[in-house]
């Protein structure tokens, strides 16, 4: 039962876990900070939604103990944030780097809509694809944020 579905996450496990190879070595350490530190909100706002009843996750792992997608939230969104973030075109225009986030955002905003259109890994209850292209883009901009904080990449604020 749940053919499909199960193939599906184990593709999405198998090309993450392959993609984390892809890392220079000279990001390793920024990577983990990403990959680490995408974990809690994303957990946090998984949650939240599907308490809240805006989205559902039928077929998913360990069903018993966790109503979100333990794929989504600890694998999948911090593997795209690392790899959004050490590939981010930080030199380039804002036209640029809006496009880049329309670009990356949208293209996972679409692949999520056709999984939940087609599978039942994800429903949506109170929820559209603009929800989640939205949520992403402020989640990845977060992340971002902190990222260029913590790693020190922006300037100083001078009183």
């Amino acid at each position: 039962m749940y053919v499909i579905e199960r193939i599906i996450l184990g593709s999405i496990w198998g090309v993450t876990l392959i993609s984390i190879f892809f890392v220079p070595k000279q990001l390793i350490r920024k990577a983990s900070f990403i990959y680490f530190f995408t974990q809690l909100p994303a957990w946090l706002l998984g949650l939240l939604v599907v308490e809240i009843g805006w989205i559902q996750y039928p077929v998913r792992e360990m069903h018993k103990a966790n109503a979100t997608s333990f794929s989504f939230e600890f694998l999948i969104l911090p593997v795209i944030c690392v790899f959004f973030n050490i590939y981010y075109p930080k030199d380039s225009r804002l036209s640029i780097k809006l496009l880049y986030y329309i670009t990356t955002m949208g293209a996972f905003t679409l692949a999520e809509y056709f999984i939940e259109k087609y599978t039942l890994l994800i429903k949506y209850l109170q929820w559209d694809w603009y929800d989640t292209f939205l949520s992403m883009v402020i989640m990845v901009y977060a992340v971002r944020s902190v990222y260029k904080w913590f790693f020190r990449e922006v300037k100083p604020l001078s009183l």
